[in-house]
């Protein structure tokens, strides 16, 4: 499964964090909020309610209001707002005309105390109504008393209208909000991993080797990471500086001994004895062959490991004019006619050295196995270069083409050596993401296709 990034996670985390906030601040402001406008409508329905109390004339017969209360909602059938005065002991009855031909029962005899108590229920439209409720007892001028159970409401739909409207637009508010913070935390999380994109630019920059190290100018957060991968850099270069040392001091020490050998075999070879001359064939034959080991492998020591992020850019027509101009001083170049055909903008993605000892061994080859003539050219397949060395020389059979590259053969199987120059060319054109194809030239000889990848512009 592929892991998610961190910038993604990061936002993940951030984004989650916000919608649980503005979604518990969205309960609390709409509590809040729900809270208050009961808090006003109970204030308000008191006051009424208090009105209500000092129009009671509890002396009269029957029961009445010196004056009607002032709100018309009380007037208007089902508007609303509602009163109901019962005396307890003969049941009269009188209540607001809104109240029309309905009427209030308390069951609830917990609600008939004494004290002014709220509780909620059905107004006569059957709407769900916010209620006070208290029994009275007033004492009438004939000295008797009178028990009054008063009871005014307000319905709650304008309540739950006013909520439904708050609630619908603090949502569209909060959604907003919550657009407007993931926008901020989008760009406060791209600001903060800005240095690990300048870390990557800086690495890349090693792959290239356009610098050795990162460098200092960091956050102190990440410091403590630059400096470990700064001192990991340092000893990889001390590891590798200290294997090829060695390695050279025991190719130095091993091309001493085998120099005394040969020199044996040549002392033994003065001797004129045929048995004594086989044994010196033989002791020089492996002296040579153990110095050819010894050369490729110091060379394979000096070839730059890469991974697929390093990008190179060498000179094509530049390495192969260097070549060609050493070639030319030897016996073999002087007499050969070099028709050099490259493109002066291509550019290889190869480390320079490694280009040069690619070419190199590849033209020294043909140098060596042509008539009088090498021809170099280039072209271009998609996102690599393709470089085409010809000779027009003897050339090689089908066969011989056919076992070209396999271990132990030699570029061509008419020449001493060790075949160990192709070796080292394959291992440079492998390391490169590059390929190799031989076959019949038309010129002659033998054709040697190299492909590798160009640097994009």
């Amino acid at each position: 499964m592929k892991p998610t990034t961190l910038r993604l996670r990061l936002f993940a985390a951030s984004f989650a964090s916000i919608f649980l906030a503005l979604l518990i601040a969205g309960f609390s402001i709409a509590s809040l909020f729900s809270n208050h406008v009961e808090t006003n409508l109970t204030k308000d329905l008191t006051s009424q309610f208090d009105r209500l109390l000092s129009l009671i004339d509890a002396n009269s017969s029957p029961l009445a209001l010196h004056a009607p209360l002032a709100d018309p909602a009380f007037a208007k059938p089902y508007g609303g707002l509602y009163w109901q005065v019962t005396d307890i002991k003969t049941n009269e009855r009188i209540r607001s005309r809104s109240m029309w031909d309905a009427e209030f029962t308390i069951s609830d005899n917990k609600l008939l105390d004494g004290k002014l108590n709220k509780t909620r229920l059905l107004d006569p439209e059957g709407t769900l109504a916010i209620t006070l409720v208290q029994r009275l007892i007033f004492e009438l001028n004939n000295g008797s008393i009178r028990t009054l159970d008063i009871i005014m409401a307000e319905d709650l739909l304008v309540f739950y209208q006013a909520n439904a409207k708050f609630r619908s637009d603090l949502a569209l508010s909060l959604f907003f909000l919550a657009l407007i913070l993931s926008l901020a935390a989008w760009v406060q999380i791209a600001l903060g991993l800005a240095p690990l994109a300048k870390i990557k630019q800086e690495v890349n920059a090693i792959r290239s080797g356009s610098t050795k190290r990162l460098g200092k100018s960091h956050p102190p957060e990440v410091m403590p990471l630059i400096s470990e991968v700064n001192e990991l850099l340092d000893n990889q270069e001390k590891s590798i500086s200290y294997a090829r040392t060695r390695a050279s001091n025991l190719a130095h020490g091993l091309k001493t001994s085998l120099t005394i050998l040969s020199v044996q075999a040549n002392d033994i070879r003065k001797q004129n004895d045929n048995k004594t001359s086989k044994t010196a064939d033989i002791i020089e034959k492996t002296t040579n062959d153990m110095s050819a080991i010894i050369d490729h492998q110091l060379r394979l020591s000096r070839l730059n490991t890469r991974s697929r992020k390093n990008t190179f850019a060498s000179s094509l027509l530049k390495n192969i004019n260097s070549i060609t101009k050493a070639l030319k001083l030897t016996p073999n170049g002087k007499k050969i006619k070099w028709h050099i055909d490259i493109d002066e903008s291509l550019f290889i993605n190869i480390d320079e050295p490694d280009l040069l000892e690619l070419l190199g061994i590849i033209i020294e080859n043909a140098s060596i196995w042509a008539k009088d003539a090498i021809f170099i050219s280039n072209e271009v397949e998609g996102n690599s270069a393709v470089i085409i060395i010809e000779d027009n020389g003897s050339g090689l059979t089908q066969k011989q083409i056919s076992a070209i590259g396999k271990r132990g053969i030699k570029l061509d199987s008419k020449g001493s050596g060790t075949g160990i120059g192709l070796s080292i060319a394959s291992e440079i054109v492998e390391m490169n993401s590059g390929k190799f194809q031989f076959s019949k030239s038309k010129k002659g000889g033998l054709m040697v296709k190299i492909i590798l990848p160009m640097t994009k512009n």
